[in-house]
C-alpha cells in the first residue's frame, strides 16, 4: 500500500470537513463558480494535503488538485443535494488523490507513517463525514424535508460513540460494543417512551447506521494496518 495516498487522504478529509463551515457550503451553492468561498476553500483542499505529504517534490499536485476540486465543487453545486451527490463527490476527490499517488509519482512513506495516517484518516471520517452521510441516510428513508445538518449535542454524542466503537474494534474490544448500546439506550429511555413509536424507531434506526459505519471503518482500519 502507497502511505502517501493516506496522507492525501487525510489532507483531503480535514479540509472538505473539518475546515469548511457550513455557510461556505451554502454560499457555494447560491454563488456557483463565482463563489469566494469556493476558491478558498478549494486553495485550502488544495494545499493542505500536499502539506501532510511534507514531500516538497510533489509541489505540482497542487495546481492539479486545485483544477479538479473546484470543477467537482462547481458540477455538485449545480445538483439536488442528495446522498448519492454527496457519495460521488467524494469518490471523484478521493480518486484524483489515488491515481495521483499511485501512477505519477515513486514517493512512498515509511511503515510507521502509513499506519500514523491510516489511523488518521478512519479517525477524522467517523467524525463530520459519516455524521453527514448518516443523517442524509436517514433523511432519506424517513422523508424528512430538512437539509439541514445541525452539529448539535446529538451529533456530538454520534462522533464519540463512533469514536469508541474504533477503538473497540481496532484494539479486539468487540464485546464493550454491547455495553455502549445499552448505556446510550437507557439514558434516551425516557425521552423515546415520551415521544412514542416514531422516535423510538428514528433512534434505533440512526444508531444501528451510525454504530455500523464506524464497525465497518474499525475493521477497515485493522485490516489495512495487518496486511
Amino acid at each position: 500500500m502507497n502511505g502517501l495516498f493516506f496522507a492525501l487522504l487525510a489532507g483531503h478529509l480535514v479540509a472538505d470537513f473539518w475546515l469548511q463551515p457550513a455557510s461556505w457550503v451554502s454560499h457555494k451553492k447560491e454563488n456557483g463558480w463565482k463563489s469566494k468561498k469556493l476558491l478558498l476553500h478549494t486553495l485550502i483542499a488544495s494545499v493542505l494535503p500536499v502539506m501532510f505529504a511534507f514531500e516538497s517534490d510533489l509541489w505540482w499536485f497542487v495546481p492539479v488538485i486545485f483544477l479538479t476540486h473546484y470543477l467537482i465543487d462547481v458540477a455538485k453545486s449545480k445538483v439536488r443535494q442528495t446522498i448519492w451527490s454527496f457519495i460521488a463527490d467524494q469518490v471523484l476527490h478521493i480518486g484524483i488523490l489515488w491515481i495521483l499517488s499511485a501512477f505519477f509519482t515513486r514517493i512512498i512513506l515509511p511503515e510507521n507513517l502509513l499506519q500514523f495516517w491510516i489511523f488518521a484518516c478512519g479517525f477524522v471520517l467517523i467524525t463530520n463525514p459519516l455524521g453527514i452521510l448518516a443523517g442524509m441516510f436517514l433523511k432519506s428513508v424517513t422523508k424528512s424535508e430538512s437539509n439541514a445538518v445541525q452539529f448539535n449535542a446529538s451529533a456530538w454524542i454520534g462522533i464519540f460513540e463512533r469514536i469508541l466503537i474504533v477503538i473497540f474494534v481496532t484494539t479486539g474490544q468487540i464485546q464493550a460494543i454491547g455495553f455502549l448500546v445499552a448505556a446510550k439506550s437507557v439514558f434516551r429511555f425516557s425521552e423515546i417512551q415520551h415521544q412514542g413509536n416514531l422516535k423510538a424507531e428514528y433512534f434505533l434506526l440512526g444508531t444501528l447506521v451510525s454504530f455500523t459505519f464506524a464497525i465497518v471503518v474499525g475493521l477497515g482500519m485493522k485490516l489495512l494496518i495487518t496486511v
